[in-house]
């Protein structure tokens, strides 16, 4: 019996949550279309580029309309289970609320861990795979729109002058670099010949120079020397390059890469609170799934009379509520007296803790707002 009726509500909850997922994340993804225009027109982006840019933003809305998808779903099956007093058949045949809830926590459990593994993996996968989407559409579009007798600064500590450029093989004439080095060094190159050549990784770019000379500077020193050469490469890095794990910002970063960070950090006696916090919140945004079951449940259960309050429109309610909070409470834990830490949890705590007041409330039988059936029966 109980078996029978835990399916039969884990696919009341399926439908609406499938349905609330699909329109949720498409509706997100129309939001990133003006972005996706502007690069068509700027960099001359194709098919192939417009399918991995979706593909890349996709996990950055995931981590939100899972849990939110997931609200909605329990919010509907169970209203509907509600409205059509099935509830009450199924607690008839000796099923309490517990009993009811038990396929809720299957469900939630799939989903934190498919929230979860998009926190920690796809979230910073979709982060840095778009940034070197960007970068390498704007690599291919700085080499083929080179132009004569012009100079470009759109590389790191490089300024670029070419003389003269042929169309058909991109070989290029009468090259000037200047290359500032780390150490403030200041290189200067003129080559015969020069051109733009495939490059074995990603993310960067190689100039190949023929018959030329390197005039170089030492600023401590200030000594100047000249040395020739038939033939040299020079790698070159355009300004938004994607860099190596130690130089990314932590949303480009997966969860164990975040621990390295923490462990490094640590040895080193610097502070690690930022990579502790983001890692927290990486577990606490998917942990909401539990606070939106545990809600869910009772507040489907709720008569509401007006007709506008669906379970769409209390979900979006409970969301906001939820996320305002978060919100709050991680700007008290930077600037006030709150912990970090706690600070990243407080809105989980929040809404756990009125979770299983109000969870136990109709469990009992009792209105979820305390003395309400009080002045029903003054009436």
């Amino acid at each position: 019996m109980r078996a029978i009726v835990s399916r039969y509500i884990l696919k009341e909850i399926g439908v609406p949550f499938g349905l609330s997922l699909l329109v949720l994340t498409a509706t997100a993804l129309l939001t990133k279309s003006v972005s996706l225009l502007e690069l068509m027109v700027t960099q001359g982006v194709g098919g192939a580029f417009i399918f991995w840019f979706m593909l890349s933003v996709l996990p950055s809305f995931l981590i939100y309309t899972l849990p939110v998808s997931f609200l909605i779903g329990v919010l509907a099956a169970f209203t509907r289970l509600s409205s059509d007093s099935e509830i009450t058949a199924m607690k008839a045949a000796g099923l309490s609320l517990y009993n009811l809830a038990r396929p809720v926590l299957v469900f939630a459990l799939m989903v934190y861990a498919a929230t979860l593994a998009v926190t920690l993996y796809l979230f910073p996968w979709g982060n840095l795979n778009l940034k070197s989407l960007v970068f390498e559409a704007s690599k291919e579009r700085f080499i083929s729109g080179l132009e004569e007798k012009t100079f470009y600064d759109k590389f790191k500590g490089i300024v670029l002058y070419v003389d003269k450029i042929n169309l058909k093989s991109g070989e290029m004439d009468g090259i000037f670099i200047s290359e500032t080095g780390e150490k403030e060094e200041l290189n200067i190159f003129f080559a015969s010949k020069g051109l733009f050549s495939p490059a074995t990784e990603r993310h960067t770019v190689y100039l190949r120079l023929q018959d030329g000379t390197i005039h170089r500077k030492a600023e401590k020193d200030e000594t100047y020397h000249i040395a020739g050469f038939q033939a040299y490469t020079l790698e070159l890095g355009l300004a938004g390059q994607p860099g190596a794990a130690e130089n990314r910002k932590n949303r480009e970063l997966s969860g164990g890469e975040l621990r390295q960070k923490i462990k490094d950090a640590e040895a080193r006696g610097e502070d690690s609170s930022a990579y502790v916090i983001d890692l927290h919140k990486r577990f606490a945004l998917p942990a909401s799934v539990f606070v939106f079951g545990l809600i869910g449940v009772p507040l489907g259960l709720q008569r509401i009379r007006a007709a506008r309050f669906t379970g769409f429109s209390v979900a979006i309610g409970v969301v906001l509520i939820y996320y305002v909070l978060s919100t709050a409470f991680e700007a008290i834990g930077e600037n006030g007296p709150l912990h970090p830490i706690l600070a990243v949890w407080a809105s989980d705590i929040v809404f756990m803790a009125a979770g299983l007041f109000i969870f136990a409330r109709t469990a009992a039988d009792k209105p979820v707002i305390p003395f309400s059936g009080i002045r029903r029966q003054k009436r």
